[in-house]
This record gives structure tokens, sequence and C-alpha cells, in this order.
């Protein structure tokens, strides 16, 4: 820590009573700015000594002031390390206002615009834009909840307690927000009340007794046969048959929309066994990623590559995301396919169909998924893992039959 507070303590003369005894002050300074202010101590001159400054012998009453003036000291000194473990601004007012006991309550939105202002500042070192636009929209039903259920602007973070947090939790759901949508929210404005907590803002954290909605999680991925019938199907709209090559590319990479719309040619290398590999970091967790480029993989490369613009280093055509999701609505109706399609249930469909239902070990299949850890694999596709038990215990009792 790089100490930017200065403190002296000298005998102001000019103001000597009848008594012969002067005022002892103390002067604080940051940068330019000074503040001082009177410690209360009467001294007469001969008592005082400005090199220590400190009063002069070892007698009681000597030591009691000298105590006194250490402890002062001690207190300023403690307010500029706390200003400074917490990544606030030390500024001459904060610590004199601190010091003086004049502390301006912190409030919930304020820790919100402070905490934005340093992710902002971040993006694209800790940060991805994503995240942040993330925790703006959080701020934005932070506002718009105090302003619908306490008619006011904001909230200190003394006021926050259980009834708070489930009070914004109903609010939500009132706005027909799916749980698993409300969870991340809330889960973000979580990270925001850890981070007062320990910068000593609160004392408690109000999330303690709350616990997050159940979600009702359903796996949607393509079967074999469905797959199947959509890879021999040939539109005869353009736009839909790259859309399915797009889609059919992570069905085979496992990639997710935004790492597959930013592949170029230099995310792909020849790997240890002399193969094509995707080595790519994902946004998401921040992880690289290596993933093996399959067969069906590279020959929709080497199709795609008709689509792209001439010097175009990027490897798929540059579709958003938004509208696959709409061709992909057509293609489901046009093929025959009874779920809702996305480009994410490619990477569920990945997973499923294409590894786990080949045998490919759930440790494997969570490294080319790029999860951050095996625990969110397991969760994420524990009903086709139980499946492919009861699969092999089948086969198992088959074997012990014909034993």
């Amino acid at each position: 820590m790089i100490e930017q507070l200065k403190i002296t303590f000298y005998q102001y003369l000019y103001k000597t009573n009848s008594k012969g005894e002067a005022p002892i002050y103390c002067k604080i300074v940051v940068g330019e700015k000074k503040q001082q202010f009177s410690t209360s101590i009467y001294l007469s001159p001969a008592q005082w000594d400005k090199e220590s400054q400190r009063v002069k012998g070892i007698s009681d009453d000597a030591m009691l002031v000298n105590h006194k003036l250490q402890e002062i000291y001690s207190q300023l000194i403690r307010i500029e390390k706390q200003l400074y473990d917490a990544r606030e601004e030390i500024t001459l007012d904060t610590i004199y206002n601190r010091f003086r006991g004049k502390i301006t309550e912190h409030t919930l939105c304020k820790v919100f615009e402070e905490r934005l202002l340093k992710m902002e500042a971040l993006v694209g070192i800790e940060y991805t834009d994503a995240t942040f636009k993330k925790f703006k929209e959080v701020y934005a039903h932070i506002k718009q909840f105090l302003n619908h259920h306490f008619k006011q602007q904001d909230i200190t973070l003394k006021a926050l307690d259980y009834s708070f947090i489930k009070g914004y939790e109903e609010y939500l759901l009132e706005k027909k927000l799916k749980p698993i949508t409300i969870n991340k929210i809330i889960q973000r404005l979580r990270q925001m009340i850890v981070f007062a907590v320990r910068c000593g803002y609160i004392s408690q954290d109000p999330f303690v007794e709350y616990k997050p909605l159940k979600e009702r999680k359903q796996l949607v991925f393509l079967t074999q046969e469905e797959l199947s019938k959509l890879e021999s199907y040939t539109f005869a709209q353009e736009r839909l048959e790259q859309a399915k090559y797009l889609y059919l590319f992570s069905v085979y990479t496992g990639l997710a929309y935004n790492e597959a719309h930013s592949l170029q040619s230099k995310h792909i290398a020849k790997g240890f066994d002399g193969k094509n590999w995707i080595t790519i970091v994902r946004r998401k967790t921040d992880r690289e990623v290596s993933i093996p480029l399959l067969p069906q993989a590279e020959a929709i490369l080497a199709h795609l590559r008709a689509y792209l613009p001439e010097g175009d280093d990027f490897l798929l055509p540059r579709i958003s995301n938004q509208k696959i999701n709409s061709f992909l609505k057509e293609i489901a109706n046009i093929v025959g396919i009874d779920k809702k399609l996305t480009h994410h249930t490619a990477r569920k469909t990945f997973a499923s169909t294409i590894l786990l239902y080949n045998d490919v070990p759930i440790e494997v299949v969570s490294m080319l998924l790029g999860h951050s850890d095996i625990s969110v694999t397991q969760r994420s596709y524990a009903q086709v893992v139980n499946k492919n038990i009861s699969n092999h215990m089948k086969r198992l009792e088959d074997k012990l039959i014909s034993m």
C-alpha cells in the first residue's frame, strides 16, 4: 500500500490561553489539500517537543497525552487502509469525515454505479462486454423494483434484509421471467452484496437464509433419427441451407454461437495426432478448450467456404444468432422435428447424441464442452448419463445371463 496521507502534530501558539498553555493541533494532508483540527489537548510550550511531535518526559501525564496522540494517528492510518482495501478513492474529505464520524451511508444503487464504472473500464481485460451489459440490466431491474415497491430511488445497504431479496424475486416473477433467468439476475445482485460485505459497508449478508428458485430445466437435443432427417434434407432456399450447415457444424464441434461466429483460420491447427484441432477460448468461462475436428465438421467447413467473401479470414458465414434461430424454427417445421430448435440445441446434441450416446466418458465430454467443473456437466446431462448407465447395466445383465 502506497501511503498518501501525511499526519503532523504541532502546537498552535497563537491560541495561547491565560494559563500560558497552547492547543495541540493535528494537520492531515492528501496531495495538495490539507485539513487541521484541534486535539483538545493544551500544554505549555516548554512541554512540547517539535521534533518528535510529542510531549517531553516520561511522567504519567506525558505518557497519557502521547498515547492519545498515537490513537489519533493510528485511527487516521486505519481509515486510509480501509479505503485502500475497498478500492475507494482516498480523499482528504473522506478521511476527515470518517474520522469525525460523518460517514455517509452506503447505498445499493451507489455500490452498483461504482462497480459498473469499474467493470466498464475493465471490459476486454477482466470482463466481457456481454457480462457488463448483463450487470447493467440487473441494475435497471433494481431501479424499477425500488420505484415500484418502495416509491424511492435508492436504499441503504443496512436496510437490505431477507424480505427485500424475496420481494425482489417476487417482483421478477410478476414480470413473467423464467426461474432460470431470475436466479441469474439475483446471483449477480448477490455479487454486489458480497463486495459490500467484504468492504465492510454492511456486517451481515441478507442472502444468508435465501434459497434460489427451483429450475425446471428441459434438455432439448436432436436424437440420431432427427439428426439424420436434418442432414439428408436439402432446402430450396439458400438461407435455410446455410443455417442448416451452421447448426450441423456446432452439432459436430459443440461450439456455442459466439465461438462458432468468431471462428477463424488461426483457431485450427494440427494436433499431436496429426489431425486438425480447434483451439479457442470460451467467452462464458474464459477457459481454453481444444476440440478435435471430426470428418463431418471438416466437410461442412469445406462446403461453407463457397458462401464466404474473397479473403475473409472467418470460417463460417456471419449470420446473427437471432436470424439463425428464426431460420431453425422454419427448418424444424419443414423437416418435421417437433422441438423448439435453437442454435444452442446443437451444443446439447453434440454432448448427448454425438458423445455420451457413443460412450464417450463424462470427463472427456466436460473437457470438450469447456465446462468450468465436471459437476456442471453431470448436472446438465444427468438424464443422458442415467440412460447410458441403464444401457450399460442392460448389456451387463445380458452378458451375465449368457454365462
